[in-house]
């Protein structure tokens, strides 16, 4: 790397820019009416001494997904949780824990019937068997995916 390059934009540039970083930080709803407006206690506010603090969403390590609002692009959207974790929402914010597809293999298995001594066996069976499901924990549901979140894209315009 070359010198006075960096890999990643300082926060501190980022929000001179009018960003912020989404990692759940609480802001005083005082300091940013705006953002408050837009997000209320959606993913959670608390009263820090005589402020109202709210929680800004906390991205980090998650997958985002673009809201569903009906589309059928995914299946289990009646099933997300809320931005808390705590209840049943499809909501922009809602959650979604990774999951494996339901699914199984076909696979056949050759039974020799009697044993011959030179050559192929005397006699054989075969029988398609499938693989059986997933054990619990895991997941299942009607799509793989990983954890995710639903997101709206925006754009900075100003």
């Amino acid at each position: 790397m070359a010198a006075g390059t960096n890999a990643e934009a300082p926060i501190s540039y980022v929000e001179a820019q009018g960003w912020m970083l989404c990692d759940g930080r609480y802001l005083r709803a005082a300091a940013y009416p705006e953002l408050y407006a837009v997000l209320g206690g959606l993913y959670g506010e608390r009263n820090s001494t005589a402020d109202l603090e709210f929680r800004i969403p906390d991205y980090r390590g998650l997958f985002l997904r673009g809201f569903d609002a009906g589309g059928g692009m995914d299946p289990d959207a009646k099933r997300r949780l809320d931005p808390t974790g705590n209840n049943v929402a499809n909501v922009v914010g809602s959650l979604q824990c990774d999951a494996l597809q339901v699914h199984a293999h076909p696979y056949e298995i050759t039974t020799p019937a009697g044993i011959s001594q030179q050559g192929s066996a005397a006699g054989t069976s075969i029988s398609s068997k499938s693989t059986g499901l997933p054990e619990s924990p895991a997941r299942t549901a009607l799509e793989t995916r990983p954890k995710n979140v639903a997101v709206n894209y925006l754009i900075k315009f100003r």
